[in-house]
């Protein structure tokens, strides 16, 4: 799994077995800021959740529920160094299921690179027994096995039979305050206009807000600085569109870098390798 960071103190990452669980009941060792990567990621949390980012949207989270984030969402689910979450944590490579599936839209639809993420409430029998498959699936030590396969299979029924039972009303993206909103606002501008050159100036003037006010409002609730958070969608953009074959000199013209040099240096100090060597 690649992942998309906006410092050194979030570590690069590759994951070579097609999933990848762990459980964690503690507080991150360095805050954890939005972020994207290309695997898909199942986050069951068991603690509330008070600033979650998913894509353009800013919500609360209570405890007990599913969170599914497909690949390159930029989200952040936690970020206090001074708070304890608990957790569970799949990661899953998107590539090895279309293998696995073919290229059906329906077949786990949400997983896919351009699925939505969804947030689902989980009922009290629904959390235990995906707990308990979790608890299961924990014990094979993330061993690609047959035994292992089995019991992973078992457990993607459990969270298919969860999200097919609220679709297509998708669960609602729960409760938000009115700063949060405006800050969703924010993000959901910087998504549609990736392409055209934003920047924090652009922001202020769009919304009719102080350069410094819309700064200090968005890192309030996003954790890191607007410049950061628009670098980051643009090296997520940047990986999708190399993934999906467009050369390096397309994705940096497409992306509004000037220099050839700064888009690559850009990339491989966020991604963690070249551009051209994340297109091979």
């Amino acid at each position: 799994m690649k992942t998309t960071k906006l410092s050194q103190e979030h570590p690069f990452i590759t994951q070579a077995s097609p999933f990848n669980l762990a459980y964690r009941n503690d507080s991150p060792k360095v805050p954890i800021g939005p972020h994207s990567h290309d695997a898909a990621e199942l986050y069951l949390t068991l603690s509330d959740l008070p600033d979650v980012i998913l894509n353009d949207r800013v919500v609360e989270v209570p405890s007990g529920t599913l969170i599914i984030v497909p690949p390159f969402c930029v989200h952040q689910l936690y970020h206090r160094k001074d708070a304890v979450y608990e957790r569970y944590v799949l990661n899953i490579q998107v590539k090895w299921l279309e293998d696995v599936f073919g290229n059906s839209d329906q077949t786990v639809f949400y997983l896919r690179k351009d699925a939505e993420p969804t947030l689902i409430t989980l009922k009290n029998a629904q959390e235990k027994r995906i707990m308990k498959a979790l608890d299961k699936q924990l014990g094979h030590r993330n061993a690609c096995t047959p035994e292992s396969l089995a019991d992973f299979f078992s457990l993607l029924t459990e969270i298919d039979g969860v999200v097919n039972s609220v679709a297509p009303r998708k669960e609602a993206l729960y409760r938000a305050s009115e700063a949060q909103r405006k800050v969703s606002e924010i993000i959901a501008y910087i998504h549609d206009n990736i392409y055209e050159g934003v920047t924090v100036s652009s922001l202020a003037d769009h919304f009719n807000f102080n350069p410094d006010y819309i700064s200090r409002l968005f890192k309030k609730h996003v954790h890191t600085s607007l410049g950061n958070y628009i670098t980051l969608l643009k090296m997520s953009t940047a990986q999708n569109l190399l993934r999906e074959g467009f050369s390096v000199r397309e994705v940096q013209e497409k992306l509004g870098y000037s220099s050839y040099a700064y888009f690559f240096k850009t990339f491989k100090k966020n991604v963690g390798v070249s551009p051209s060597q994340y297109g091979k």
